[in-house]
């Protein structure tokens, strides 16, 4: 199959058609930066809440500029009009880091353009429609996801009480340590790819199985950003115990960036910091998560003798 053309985003309506599924819901309340390079393509993203102090949000910003070796930004603040000097502020001051194209405020309904003499918008800002924009249809096509906040990505690996039950119980029948968790793991692996479910047995023989650097190196090699590995990690996230719950949380971590749902992945892995706080994944799915990385552009998995560390800015 073909791959489908880029989306071109056209003008400001486009950008904030965009912008809900670069970063995998709706913002309020923040300052979002969008970093393109030098031939015009969409690098990485950056949600910052209006809250931050502007030095922050400044010193944020321009890291990520640096990390994504941007050629422009564009930055759209979710606020109230009042915040109009402080954005053109905050502006001023990342100018100095990398040119700013264009910077807009979204306030009840509307857009509002923040640079000097544009006429893309009037006085009294134009309204935000996205259905006016195809770019939403473009980005649903392809599987991005636009959640409607931040905090409902959070719900996706929140427990199932039921299930963790039944899983407790299926451990207790599982020995400490397996003779061939890589195994394991690759057994379960072609059960989900088949299209089905593990059972609570399979499902505690593998939560057993990631707790083995073996099985859990294998595991991540493994995973990629397809549907059956997106929706096997976040089973398995809500159907372990809290003490097993680190590896699948950082599995489902690194698949949702993979598929493009940053905010998804930065729910899991905080999933897993919780959980096992010294566990050795996470810092690395946090760097790569931080790095401004177009997942398009990282091999999986990494050919043999790659450092993953060294590819992290």
């Amino acid at each position: 199959m073909l791959d489908s053309a880029p989306s071109v985003v056209r003008g400001p309506g486009d950008l904030l058609a965009t912008i809900p599924y670069v970063l995998g819901y709706h913002p309020n309340d923040s300052v979002v930066v969008v970093f393109f390079t030098g031939d015009g393509r969409l690098s990485c993203s950056l949600s910052i809440g209006r809250q931050a102090p502007d030095e922050v949000i400044v010193a944020e910003s321009s890291t990520a500029a640096a990390r994504a070796d941007a050629g422009v930004a564009f930055v759209v603040a979710y606020g109230p009009l009042s915040d109009r000097e402080r954005i053109a502020g905050i502006v001023d001051a990342l100018n100095m880091a990398v040119t700013i194209a264009a910077c807009l405020l979204v306030d009840d309904g509307r857009y509002y353009c923040l640079n000097d003499g544009c006429p893309c918008t009037p006085e009294h800002g134009a309204v935000l429609d996205p259905s006016s924009s195809v770019i939403a249809a473009e980005m649903t096509l392809r599987g991005n996801v636009a959640l409607p906040s931040r905090d409902h990505a959070a719900a996706f690996v929140e427990p199932d009480p039921d299930a963790q039950t039944r899983t407790i119980a299926a451990l207790h029948r599982v020995p400490g340590q397996l003779p061939d968790a890589p195994a394991v793991v690759h057994t379960s692996l072609d059960i989900a790819s088949a299209g089905n479910q593990l059972s609570d047995e399979q499902a505690a023989y593998l939560a057993v199985a990631l707790t083995d650097n073996d099985g859990r190196s294998a595991a991540w090699r493994a995973t990629t950003g397809e549907d059956w590995q997106h929706d096997l990690w976040l089973d398995m996230t809500r159907r372990v115990p809290p003490n097993r719950v680190a590896a699948p949380a950082n599995l489902a971590a690194w698949s949702a960036w993979r598929r493009s749902e940053p905010a998804l992945a930065w729910a899991a892995l905080a999933k897993a910091v919780q959980a096992e706080p010294d566990n050795t994944m996470s810092p690395l799915i946090d760097a790569v998560l931080a790095s401004g990385i177009n997942p398009a552009t990282l091999p999986w998995p990494l050919p043999d003798g790659t450092d993953l560390e060294g590819l992290v800015p």
